[in-house]
């Protein structure tokens, strides 16, 4: 049986100080049929000098400016070759050298007939880290898992590009729009990735976060005047505005407090 080849797409713009972790995570990977791609925005701190010490072991590498990280990302699927496509963006490494393999070097496991497979991931804080399992997809909890944790099958990835209307929740997007058309997306207990939960668009922007979620939700059918909906985008501002009021540190600290009470996480101290 013939390996899947799988292409994993690295995107970045500026980010000297963690880029180079994360290229060692991909070429570090013992699975044998992978393609390696790295999109940069046209970073102007460094960041090209480090990826070009590892330019031999990289299969495409593209620098030019972008309309933003979604951009980019459908770059990286216009230029994969592979049948799956996993995005591993700066800042986020695969959680062991075996994850690709974990996943794809199981001869009894057939994912031809799903759109996505995705597993499990570790979220790292300031003072913790905590492992999430994916849950399994329905159209209501429709993407319960790290978009770095999935694999998208690249034939339809590429006829279902990330939406640029959406700036912050493009790949919350995408996946929704993949359940809401029927598309299979298939859960492995595999922890795949380890993401930075303590930064990123989503965290410091919630506001916008929360409006792009509301309206890919009423663009695929649900109801405009939902009181949930409302509830939710005031909820996001009430944290916006205490995020700005409380010194960091102390929110944080408060943050990581609520998650240690969730019953559904593995704590790892660091």
């Amino acid at each position: 049986m013939s390996q899947d080849k799988v292409s994993v797409v690295t995107v970045v713009y500026n980010a000297v100080s963690i880029i180079e972790e994360t290229i060692k995570s991909v070429l570090s990977q013992t699975y044998s049929n992978l393609e390696y791609i790295v999109i940069d925005g046209g970073s102007s701190d460094g960041t090209i000098d480090v990826i070009r010490k590892y330019e031999d072991r990289i299969s495409i590498f593209i620098s030019e400016p972008d309309k933003g990280i979604y951009d980019a990302m459908n770059k990286g699927i216009d230029k994969s070759t592979g049948n799956w496509i996993n995005f591993m963006n700066a800042g986020d490494f695969f959680y062991s050298t075996s994850s690709v393999s974990e996943i794809f070097d199981i001869p009894e496991d057939d994912y031809s007939k799903y759109a996505a497979v995705y597993g499990d991931a570790e979220y790292r804080l300031k003072s913790f880290s905590y492992i999430r399992q994916g849950y399994e997809c329905d159209r209501d909890h429709f993407m319960p898992f790290s978009h770095q944790a999935a694999f998208a099958r690249a034939d339809i990835a590429k006829k279902n590009k990330f939406n640029l209307k959406y700036k912050i929740a493009a790949d919350t997007e995408f996946f929704l729009r993949l359940n809401r058309e029927g598309y299979q997306l298939k859960h492995v207990s595999v922890i795949v990735c380890s993401y930075d939960a303590s930064v990123g668009i989503s965290m410091n922007s919630e506001v916008k976060h929360a409006k792009e979620f509301v309206e890919m939700q009423i663009e695929y059918g649900a109801p405009k005047d939902s009181p949930y909906f409302k509830k939710y985008i005031r909820s996001a501002y009430i944290r916006q505005y205490m995020r700005r009021l409380i010194p960091h540190s102390i929110w944080e600290r408060m943050r990581e407090n609520k998650i240690k009470k969730q019953s559904d996480i593995i704590i790892k101290e660091i």
